[in-house]
Parts: C-alpha cells; structure tokens; sequence
C-alpha cells in the first residue's frame, strides 16, 4: 500500500483545490507490455465500466486512486469502490458495529432499483470489505507520514 500515499495525496490534495479529476492515465514510455484490465467501478448511484491501460510503471491500482476510485485487490482487480462511498462506510463503522454484508446487500439493492445490475453476486461482500480494510491503512499510511513531516 505504500506505493499508493502518493497518487492519493495528490487526489485529495487536487479534489480540495476543486481541480476536476483526469481519467486519463499519464503517459507511459517504458518498454514493457502493457495490458488493458476491465474494472467495475461502484459509485453512489451508478456503475461504471472502465478500462485502463496498466504496465510496470503504471499499475491499476494508482491510475484508480488518481480517479478517487479505490481497489479491491492490489493487483489482479476486477471492481474498485469510490472513496466516498469507502470514507463514508469507514465514518458510520466507527458509530455501529461494522457489517460490511448488510453494505454490500444494501448497496446492490440499491444499485439495481437504479438500473443497474450487479452481477457478480455475493463477491461485492468480500470486495467491498477488502477495499474497505486497505482504503483504511491507506489513510493510516497518510496520517503517519503527515505526521512525521509535521514533527
């Protein structure tokens, strides 16, 4: 995870400063094969189909967090959730006990009222709740370099 600090302080640094977020990948020039990966990506209301165009120097992972989108797998990923979905799950865990299946149910429900089917079944659960887990050390990761260059 620690690879990530950088492309999601830059996200939240630039989301402050109300820059629009680029999906645009920046340019690679390496030599290496690059691959496209298809992702699901669950927002609020809406489901996204994307696909990025990932190498070495550009992993999936960052491209996503730069998008204000959060992986469920560090590298063989097929869904990411939006980080204000994940900040808010993370704020209304703190005040109730966590229940990451009844968040999942709820959210696919909620998704399909709006038109948009989620196929993947019960797998949103296990998802959700990894991206949920690594969301949170990530902002932990952050907290704790905020910190050292405060000191």
């Amino acid at each position: 995870l620690p690879f990530l600090i950088q492309p999601y302080t830059s996200f939240q640094w630039g989301r402050d400063a109300g820059d629009k977020v680029d999906p645009a990948p920046s340019l690679c020039t390496c030599n290496e094969k690059h691959h496209v990966l298809r992702v699901v990506c669950v927002h609020m209301e809406y489901l996204e189909h994307v696909q990025l165009v990932i190498c070495k120097c550009n992993p999936a992972a960052a491209q996503l967090v730069c998008q204000g989108l959060f992986p469920c797998a560090p590298l063989s990923l097929t869904l990411a959730v939006n980080m204000d979905i994940l900040e808010f799950a993370s704020e209304l865990f703190v005040r109730m006990g966590p229940n990451e299946r009844a968040w999942a149910a709820t959210m696919t429900k909620y998704l399909k009222a709006h038109g948009h089917e989620f196929t993947a079944g019960d797998s949103l659960h296990q998802q959700f709740a990894n991206a949920l887990s690594h969301y949170q050390v990530l902002v932990c990761l952050v907290n704790a370099e905020m910190a050292k260059i405060i000191d």
